[in-house]
């Protein structure tokens, strides 16, 4: 049932990711180490100002708007953000004078003016997410990300530099959201009702919480290395950071877009065992995604760094990509399934803890580990904090909604995985001068051989599927449309 969805879902996050990778690819040539560094820096400070302010609404935009067509909450919604705009404004000047007074007035603002309006984009999207409007949310995605691409190469030929570019990307949110809500049914935006808004602050705020501790871990490397090794160390980092978030992050996010509002519905309509075999589902589809990116990425680090990059950054990523890799699928499992069970209990207070008890160990073994083993240390810090935050996330959904196992699917998609591993370094044994045209091909003969491995394993049921409709059969009922599925008598939990 996941599957159709996930595929559009995948769709609208594998083009902007695809297009975020070549402007990162862009930036690394006409930016250096210093200047990409501010950008990572700024990215990384509208990201923890978006989480700790804004992430109450968009998560009740997600389990709320979901529930039924017939709602419709984007009057509390605008409540809640234009409230939210006023409160930033006020403490932003406090902030200033108490946390670092000489910071530059124009950096927190282009920082501030990122967040506001990506926040915004975000909340919009989550309406057509949660009214499984797919290809309009992909649609808006994509136009979102080519805008972006634009607006910043034009910012740097400008001779603005990193800030410049934090203040494009910023603008190409605002635009793109401003041009949708022209476009769409904004114009007959109800009035808020109360109980709504307060509903929202119920419900939202403890996430708010966890929220805050988790977009505070994933900035925390990249504003640690600014602050120990400096602006350029930031750069480098910064870089290798945000190509594993590309391709991995993106990939979990696609998933996790198809398969919690179908949970949440599921779980509203027919109960926990429908919904659990939904999440597993959903969990082999992940697993799936991630698995050959991060091990192609793992071993083929040199590959992409030399066929892509700029020269100042190569070393440094072919250093950094192995761990950030892994450490990134850790994180897309805390995030995209294992935090689906405290969201499904409406116990917020248990991604609290899960989110803080990542940030503590982030914290407690970042600075000590980049000391010593420099930016290693760093990549090596998030990858310990991750994968034992998969322990802990285990632990503590047993306190809420019971996750499934699906084991059969880790072995298949293990045994796909160790299929293009293997492809993958035969093609390295090949000699070759690590540049585009090696990386074009490892990319396709090893996304062959993957493919075809995943075929012959049935992995996540693609091949049953693929025959299903060759032949113009129906489905099986995990493949039939939502309203099919959703039809059953309702299962008690």
């Amino acid at each position: 049932m996941i599957n159709p969805y996930a595929v559009i879902y995948l769709a609208a996050y594998m083009v902007p990711a695809a297009v975020g990778f070549l402007a990162l690819i862009l930036y690394t040539h006409l930016l250096s180490p210093a200047q990409y560094g501010i950008y990572v820096v700024g990215m990384s400070i509208a990201g923890i100002v978006s989480a700790l302010f804004f992430t109450w609404i968009r998560l009740s935009v997600s389990r709320y708007q979901a529930r039924s067509p017939d709602l419709d909450l984007r009057g509390a919604a605008a409540a809640g953000y234009g409230g939210t705009v006023l409160i930033i404004a006020c403490v932003t000047p406090l902030v200033m004078v108490i946390v670092r007074p000489d910071v530059g007035l124009g950096f927190v603002a282009a920082s501030l003016f990122l967040s506001l309006s990506s926040a915004a984009f975000e909340i919009s999207q989550e309406f057509k997410r949660a009214r499984f409007n797919p290809v309009r949310f992909m649609t808006i995605a994509m136009i979102r990300a080519v805008t972006g691409l634009t607006l910043g190469y034009v910012a740097i030929r400008l001779g603005t530099g990193g800030l410049g570019l934090i203040v494009a990307v910023g603008l190409s949110y605002l635009t793109v959201n401003v041009l949708n809500l022209r476009n769409g049914a904004a114009k007959t935006l109800p009035v808020f009702k109360t109980e709504n808004l307060v509903q929202f602050l119920r419900y939202g705020l403890p996430f708010t919480l966890g929220a805050f501790a988790f977009s505070l871990h994933a900035a925390l490397d990249r504003l640690g290395v600014a602050y120990l090794l400096g602006e350029s160390g930031a750069g480098h980092y910064g870089l290798a950071a945000d190509l594993t978030r590309q391709l991995v992050a993106v990939l979990a996010a696609s998933v996790a877009s198809a398969m919690f509002p179908i949970a949440f519905r599921s779980f509203a309509e027919k109960g926990a065992g429908a919904t659990r075999e939904r999440l597993s589902e959903g969990f082999e589809i992940l697993l799936a995604l991630l698995a050959p990116v991060v091990v192609w990425l793992a071993l083929s680090a040199d590959v992409v760094a030399g066929g892509l990059l700029g020269r100042e950054f190569r070393d440094s990523v072919v250093a950094l990509l192995p761990l950030l890799a892994f450490g990134r699928m850790c994180g897309a499992i805390n995030q995209y399934y294992l935090q689906a069970s405290f969201q499904l209990a409406e116990k917020p207070l248990l991604q609290v803890t899960h989110d803080t008890l990542i940030l503590l160990l982030n914290m407690a073994l970042l600075f000590p580990l980049t000391l010593t083993f420099g930016l290693r240390g760093t990549a090596a810090a998030v990858l310990l904090a991750e994968g034992l935050g998969i322990v802990i996330g285990i632990a503590l959904s047993h306190r809420a909604f019971r996750l499934p196992l699906n084991i059969r699917g880790i072995i298949r998609v293990s045994a796909a995985t160790g299929v293009m591993a293997a492809t993958t370094l035969a093609l390295k044994m090949t000699p070759a001068d690590h540049g585009l045209l090696q990386l074009i091909g490892s990319v396709l003969i090893s996304g062959i051989a993957y493919a075809a491995a995943a075929l012959a394993f049935d992995v996540a049921g693609f091949r049953s599927m693929l025959v299903a409709f060759v032949r113009s059969q129906p489905h099986d009922t995990r493949l039939l449309p939502l309203t099919h599925n959703l039809a059953q008598p309702r299962e008690q939990p």
